[in-house]
């Protein structure tokens, strides 16, 4: 009769796995409008500051906008131009007008530089061009 060897097998204990999280990748942001910047005149602050809309303002650049909008100050004139544009969405919309009937409730005005056909048109559609003086 065979005989056998009397071995204790010990398993290991299984390796402990590190959960795997996948990060998305932000999407680059783009710049819904160029910073505000005040112009100045012979070293005095002048009382109209000028915004620039990108071609593409959608809601993905409304938080850029939002900040740029903020830092406008309460106490001037707003130039926007809005030449560029050549697509818009509601968001945007939505959120120009808020920002145009804050300054006009400050009693400044709102001037649009050269609105592109797009522009005028989306609002028109939206009926927001007569409330925000889009011509």
């Amino acid at each position: 009769m065979p005989t056998r060897n009397n071995t204790t097998v010990t398993k290991k204990a299984p390796a402990v796995r590190k959960k795997r999280t996948s990060k998305k990748k932000a999407a680059p942001k783009k710049r819904a409008a160029k910073k505000a910047s005040p112009k100045t005149i012979a070293g005095k602050q002048a009382s109209v500051q000028t915004l620039t809309l990108d071609s593409v303002a959608v809601i993905n650049n409304a938080k850029t906008l939002y900040q740029d909008f903020s830092q406008v100050a309460d106490n001037a004139d707003v130039n926007i131009d809005a030449s560029a544009v050549e697509m818009i969405d509601t968001a945007i919309l939505q959120l120009l007008f808020a920002f145009v009937m804050k300054v006009k409730a400050s009693s400044h005005k709102v001037n649009w530089i050269k609105p592109s056909d797009e522009f005028i048109s989306r609002a028109t559609l939206l009926g927001l061009n007569q409330h925000m003086g889009i011509t």
